[in-house]
Formats: C-alpha cells, structure tokens, sequence
C-alpha cells in the first residue's frame, strides 16, 4: 500500500514537474506556492508530456510508456491548481478590507459634507426668503 502511495506521489511530482517547466503552473517567488498562469497556452505541457514518453525518457518511467494516463494526471493537476498564490490572494483581501474601509469612512465624511452643505444651503435659502420679506 505505501509503495503505491509513493507511485501516486512521484507521478504527481512529475505532472507538476512538466507544467512548471512548461509556466502552465507557476511558484509564487514570495510564498513559494504552485499556481496555474492562465494566460499561458497549457497544450505545450501536454506536448512535452507525450513527447517524454513517446521517447522513452527516464524522467517519466513511472508511467511505464502510458502518455494517456500522464496527461490525465497533468490536467487534472493544473484543473486543481488555483488561479494565482492563495497566500498573495489573502493578503489582497486583507489589503482590500482595509481599502473598503477608509473608503466607507470617507463616503461617511463625503455624505455628512453634502448634508452639512445641503443644509447650509436651505439655511441661505430661508435667510434669503426670510431677509426679502
């Protein structure tokens, strides 16, 4: 059972290994976590895929000539990849509540602006109506 779970582990590092060669997934440089780039085309991962077992290579040995069950574990790899570093994404989140919140304490300072106005305003009015009379 442990020698299958070692299998699975290093044909996954190995579809991992070929999207990060390829840029289809990327590793964050301040987190070090793995992210899918989805501007990049990921055919070239699939390409080079077949083309190691189709060649025999020793890297890809694990899966024993069988190109078909290597790009299924590289898609289902990069499927499960998140779109950019949950680290990076979090921090943005965080940086945006913070942004969300002085803009809401400054649309409250804008929103008292426009009442203190308004009502300086209807003041002029009723003090002009009020003086012409």
């Amino acid at each position: 059972m442990e020698h299958k779970k070692a299998i699975a582990m290093e044909k996954r590092a190995i579809a991992v290994e070929i999207a990060l060669q390829t840029h289809v997934l990327k590793a964050c440089p301040e987190h070090g976590e793995i992210f899918c780039d989805d501007d990049v085309d990921p055919s070239s991962a699939f390409r080079l895929a077949v083309d190691l077992v189709k060649q025999h290579t020793p890297f890809v040995d694990e899966f024993q000539g069988d190109a078909h069950e290597l790009t299924d574990l590289l898609s289902a790899t990069i499927g499960a990849a998140p779109s950019c570093c949950p680290a990076c994404a979090s921090a943005r989140v965080d940086q945006n509540s913070r942004l969300d919140q002085n803009r809401s304490a400054e649309q409250v300072m804008r929103a008292e602006s426009r009442q203190e106005l308004a009502n300086a305003a209807a003041s002029v009015r009723v003090f002009c109506r009020v003086g012409m009379s």
